[in-house]
């Protein structure tokens, strides 16, 4: 379930080669001279760039693509030892000593309605930011800036038409919903161990590391279909709360979102601290007290634990 895996291998690692040796074998060669630092070089090898130094090579790419020729088929454990493999051949380079600088965990869930139809019931999560720029794509990151990680809802149907990407002909017509979970940063702070290309394959790691995309989403608040409670409208004031608060959860989390930037840009207050109270106020309006949890959150619930429950 790896897409994007990005590594860095350094010199110490090459049995007293030199970095330079893999030039030889990369394509789209470009070649720099730097007073400072000195020549480098970086090329084509499979879905990956390789920078070249005197200091190591650093890897940007995608290991689910230079194996499959596509990120619409998952890379499994084994896969992925045989994917590592392949990009060692063509570099002519052990690399499974190389560190992961970049790890994204994902894979593509048909499901019965459009990606976009599912996002309205994905509320907020804690210590993430939601963001929603389309119609989509959701976000959630721990930064708004500079995230280490970062999770991401996509239309995959979409995503691969806009790229070219062929479609198999077993999904043409159906509708992919993408959940990736991408650690972009310090990974081995945030996994607490020091992880390597062999990491990859080993199978306590894998299974950790696909349990912790499934309680990524887990942590997600699931929003619920809203039911009108009127044995508990007692005051003109409740009635008018629970009219309003009915109209909020259909129109989901993102009228709140866009609410709260509007004001943001227009700097209708003037502390921090009133816009984090109205956001709090919202969402506790949001989140429908009575009611039954939609069945496409049931519906991806129950795939996501599937796929991780099955994962090896």
């Amino acid at each position: 379930m790896f897409d994007t895996v990005n590594f860095w291998l350094d010199r110490v690692e090459l049995s007293g080669g030199s970095p330079f040796d893999t030039q030889h074998y990369l394509s789209e060669l470009t070649e720099r001279q730097n007073e400072k630092s000195g020549y480098s070089c970086s090329g084509k090898v499979l879905d990956y760039t390789v920078y070249v130094n005197e200091n190591g090579l650093y890897l940007t790419g995608s290991l689910c693509k230079s194996f499959f020729n596509d990120n619409l088929q998952t890379l499994t454990r084994r896969a992925t030892q045989q994917a590592i493999e392949q990009l060692s051949d063509n570099l002519h380079l052990d690399i499974s000593k190389a560190k992961v600088t970049r790890l994204d965990i994902s894979t593509v869930i048909p499901t019965k309605r459009p990606p976009a139809d599912y996002y309205n019931f994905l509320g907020q999560k804690p210590y993430f930011e939601r963001m929603q720029y389309n119609s989509d794509t959701l976000y959630y990151q721990n930064s708004k800036t500079q995230p280490t990680k970062q999770i991401i809802f996509y239309d995959k149907t979409k995503e691969a038409k806009n790229s070219g990407a062929a479609i198999p002909e077993l999904w043409q017509n159906a509708n992919l919903f993408r959940y990736e979970l991408r650690f972009k940063k310090r990974l081995n702070r945030q996994l607490k161990a020091d992880v390597t290309a062999s990491t990859l394959t080993n199978s306590v790691f894998y299974t950790n590391i696909i349990q912790s995309w499934y309680s990524e989403f887990k942590t997600i608040q699931k929003l619920k279909n809203q039911n009108f409670m009127i044995d508990d409208i007692t005051t003109l004031k409740v009635a008018k709360e629970a009219l309003f608060a009915h109209l909020l959860q259909q129109s989901g989390q993102n009228i709140i979102d866009e609410f709260l930037n509007e004001l943001k840009a227009q700097k209708k207050f003037n502390s921090r601290s009133d816009y984090t109270k109205l956001k709090t106020d919202l969402n506790k309006m949001l989140v429908a007290k009575n009611g039954n949890k939609s069945d496409l959150i049931k519906e991806l619930e129950t795939a996501i634990f599937n796929i991780a429950k099955n994962a090896h």
